[in-house]
């Protein structure tokens, strides 16, 4: 904001007139400040308070959506089975399309993993056995191959991706680690499960395209 006043021209100004304009700038140049301060943190507070609103309500209306969705999506997969006379499937995976086959609806039943304490005892074991056939021959190989075994940012191991270093260390064609990663599979148990429901519609060229929810798709 501008404080001062254009027409007033300062050179003719007497010394007291002149100390009392610069004071009298200077405390509109404050109020001004202290003026957009307060709007800014009105502003601020407005707008906390207004997403606040608004994404608690989309919150609650995704968790009735995903309700929804899953609920009857199961129905109508159960559904499916009893007008043909046949005993509904258990599965971790079904897909329900409509007749124009344009949009399509998919459930996923996906299991949560840990460890329980003695994986710690073949977690160790692959280790010595890494180092001791890759440290000194192939070091890069060797931090490849240990980092897949540190603890993520949670500190735990990650199931799947021991799962998945368990399959392609059968190609190394070594008995002893080969036999430390089943045993390390069977310490795995099931903590949980969560269920996803994911929508696709086709686009101009026919391809499927995800209907995303996530505020990083958008």
């Amino acid at each position: 904001m501008n404080t001062e006043n254009p027409t007033l021209d300062l050179s003719t100004l007497s010394e007291k007139d002149l100390q009392e304009e610069i004071k009298r700038r200077k405390e509109a140049k404050k109020q001004a400040e202290i003026k957009a301060k307060k709007e800014y943190e009105a502003d601020k507070e407005n707008y906390l308070a207004h997403s606040a609103s608004k994404f608690k309500q989309l919150h609650n209306e995704l968790q009735a959506l995903k309700a929804y969705s899953i609920t009857e999506a199961n129905k109508l997969y159960q559904r499916m089975y009893e007008i043909n006379g046949k005993e509904p499937k258990t599965v971790n995976s079904f897909t329900l399309k409509n007749e124009a086959d344009n949009i399509k609806v998919t459930v996923d039943r996906q299991e949560r993993f840990e460890f329980t304490d003695e994986a710690m005892v073949h977690i160790n074991a692959i280790r010595d056995i890494f180092k001791s056939k890759f440290a000194e021959r192939n070091k890069g190989l060797y931090n490849i191959l240990d980092g897949l075994l540190i603890k993520n940012s949670k500190m735990e191991y990650d199931p799947k991706l021991l799962a998945k270093a368990r399959r392609q260390v059968r190609e190394l064609g070594d008995d002893n680690l080969i036999s430390e990663f089943d045993k390390l599979d069977e310490c795995q148990k099931v903590t949980g499960s969560s269920m996803y429901c994911r929508l696709h519609v086709r686009d101009d060229q026919g391809k499927w395209q995800d209907v995303s929810l996530q505020f990083s798709s958008l």
